[in-house]
């Protein structure tokens, strides 16, 4: 049940997550086309392109997360696997404490930024902040699901792409 849950969730932030990169190339073409076609440049644009960044990079993240494509400094491979459990749970833990500031921080900042608008696409420049809580809310929560299945079904999560996810 958990796991349908979570897979729901993973769909859709990755739709969302291609949706922000469309949004961006779709501005781009946009900026281009209307700069060297009509010699006029439209204000909004880049304001929407970068807010879509925004967006596509923080919610890449969590798919990063939950998928195991994170980097990892391979230090304790070939040791034994009591120390390898140990410093992947170790890692985790760090991982989530991490992700959880950035979630408070990110919540504090959104009501500072909040009351700011982006000029030329006339809204909130909360909407941009508000990326930073979501996208390391959704972090935590794939990397607690990464940890918890390296426990639960120790077979089915292979150490060393679960510990990718670091």
């Amino acid at each position: 049940m958990v796991k349908k849950v979570l897979d729901a969730l993973e769909n859709v932030v990755m739709a969302a997550a291609v949706l922000a990169l469309g949004v961006i190339v779709l501005t781009v073409v946009w900026q281009v086309l209307s700069r060297y076609v009509t010699n006029q440049s439209t204000a909004w644009a880049p304001e929407l392109a970068q807010t879509a960044f925004v967006w596509a990079a923080l919610l890449a993240i969590p798919l990063g997360t939950r998928s195991g494509r994170h980097m990892l400094v391979d230090v304790w491979r070939g040791r034994s696997e009591t120390v390898q459990k140990v410093m992947f749970t170790l890692a985790s833990v760090a991982v989530m404490l991490i992700c959880l500031m950035l979630v408070v921080y990110g919540i504090e900042m959104l009501h500072t930024s909040s009351q700011r608008k982006l000029p030329s696409l006339g809204i909130s420049s909360g909407w941009q902040m508000a990326a930073v809580p979501i996208g390391f809310g959704l972090s935590f929560i794939f990397q607690l699901e990464v940890l918890v299945r390296r426990f639960i079904a120790p077979a089915s999560v292979d150490v060393d792409s679960a510990e990718q996810t670091l």
